[in-house]
């Protein structure tokens, strides 16, 4: 018979996060239901939606987790000195990261809630935290000003994620044979070029 949870909430909720994780990790979000994470705790489901309001809330944390994982493994030291290639490193980093982590990388992006409440602001600010530190890593390359240099980077990096995810679902060789790492890479060698060219005719001034 299932158990009641114990009063430690936050060990309880970590316990079916992890558990979350590795059934997404194993089988994608398919694989994911109240009833297996339950049964992972050994507690009743009732017990379960005592740590989150529903399985989407769950997704959402166990997706909080990933990209964590994620800001992590983009930012690792060391990063090389020049702003190019570490601005190269991250994306490739990215299209790795989505290689190896592809079910629990796509669930991020692609879970579609089963209510119409807003996305909450502190997942919005997590994701927008990375992006802003990928403008942080681009700015000394890119150059322009803040507004143009959020701009250029938010285009280069859905450019970016959408190789990764044509990539990760094997549909890469509908639009190209080139391997996702060289079009990352010739990605932000565009962009580099253009945001040189920006430097260039603001020096004619």
């Amino acid at each position: 018979m299932p158990r009641r949870l114990p009063h430690d909430h936050d060990e309880m909720r970590a316990r079916a996060v992890a558990a979350a994780r590795a059934m997404v990790a194993r089988g994608g979000l398919p694989a994911l239901t109240a009833r297996a994470v339950a049964a992972e705790l050994g507690c009743a489901v009732g017990s379960l939606y005592n740590l989150f309001i529903d399985l989407d809330d769950l997704v959402l944390h166990v997706a909080a987790s990933v990209v964590d994982d994620l800001d992590r493994a983009l930012f690792a030291e060391p990063l090389p000195a020049d702003a190019g290639a570490a601005l190269t490193e991250v994306a490739l980093r990215y299209v790795r990261f989505a290689a190896i982590e592809g079910r629990l990388w796509s669930m991020v992006f692609e879970h579609e809630p089963a209510h119409d409440r807003p996305t909450p602001r502190r997942h919005l600010d997590r994701i927008a935290a990375m992006i802003g530190r990928v403008r942080a890593v681009a700015a000394p390359a890119l150059g322009g000003d803040p507004a143009r240099l959020a701009f250029d980077v938010e285009a280069l990096w859905a450019a970016v994620h959408g190789v990764a995810a044509l990539a990760q679902k094997h549909k890469l060789g509908f639009v190209t044979g080139t391997p996702a790492e060289d079009l990352a890479r010739r990605l932000v060698a565009v962009f580099l070029a253009a945001g040189a060219e920006t430097v260039a005719e603001r020096s004619d001034f």
